[in-house]
């Protein structure tokens, strides 16, 4: 069980693990489909989601290793066993599907727009390219068929962003976590914790991008490509990275109901 913490109203309430920053057909695309009487179907897909969940699978397992080497280093100062480097290339893969995959992250760089304004642009300056001609852009903008077709367009790219499914999203992160490797952050958990936003990473000081896997252990990317580096948490440290998460994410969630209310409590 979690206590999430909602910013907008300053509410606590307690969600099950599967259920928290749970939203329903967040990577859901539409495609059209021919009826054969010149008029088309929508027809859902799930390709992007169970992309994201055979990703999920291996980073589960990738994440346990990471926790248990991180409190195994804390409680007895050994580096052994060391983590292979399959384990350090999907934890560093799964720092980006998350900044990646939710939408408030999407929106914060501006990977996706929903202003159908900018899509319509896009359409007529291609029709007026090919020659078609099309009514004025505040008539299409009063259609509500012409908005629909528009949101379709912006789901899509936002699961097909989500799940990296497109040969450049794909060549990109390659390039990005190739000289890169990977940092563990581990504390005492009798002193302090870890939340962790709906935003799914959290961005300290707008450069150094962490991503708790529990309560006591986080990770982030380090300077030296295919190693891993592991250092114990200061309280500091600690409550900048949880107002961190908060400022970016509509809700956040951890262990202890005090401290998420403490949280919501401080924000200004």
């Amino acid at each position: 069980m979690l206590w999430m913490g909602f910013k907008n109203t300053r509410e606590v309430r307690s969600v099950s693990v599967k259920d928290a920053f749970v939203r329903k057909d967040a990577n859901t695309r539409t495609t059209y489909q021919s009826r054969g009487d010149g008029t088309f179907q929508q027809v859902k897909s799930d390709k992007d989601e169970m992309i994201l969940e055979k990703f999920d699978g291996q980073a589960s397992s990738a994440a346990r290793e990471v926790i248990d080497f991180a409190r195994g280093w804390r409680e007895d100062g050994t580096l052994a066993p060391r983590l292979s480097p399959e384990t350090i290339d999907v934890c560093k893969r799964l720092i980006v599907v998350q900044a990646l995959r939710t939408r408030e992250s999407q929106d914060r760089v501006g990977l996706i727009e929903d202003d159908n304004d900018f899509y319509l642009d896009l359409y007529l300056r291609r029709a007026e390219e090919v020659g078609q001609r099309l009514p004025r852009k505040e008539v299409l903008l009063e259609d509500p068929g012409v908005a629909a077709v528009f949101d379709v367009i912006s789901q899509n790219m936002r699961a097909s962003t989500a799940s990296g499914n497109h040969p450049i999203l794909a060549r990109k992160e390659r390039e990005f976590l190739t000289p890169l490797g990977l940092h563990a952050a581990v504390l005492d958990p009798t002193a302090a914790e870890f939340v962790i936003g709906s935003h799914g990473v959290t961005i300290i000081q707008e450069r150094n991008t962490w991503l708790p896997l529990s309560p006591d252990v986080a990770i982030s990317f380090s300077n030296r490509p295919g190693s891993i580096g592991i250092g114990k948490c200061v309280s500091e440290f600690v409550e900048r990275h949880n107002r961190a998460a908060l400022s970016n994410s509509a809700q956040v969630a951890g262990r202890s109901k005090g401290k998420i209310q403490a949280l919501l409590d401080a924000q200004s």
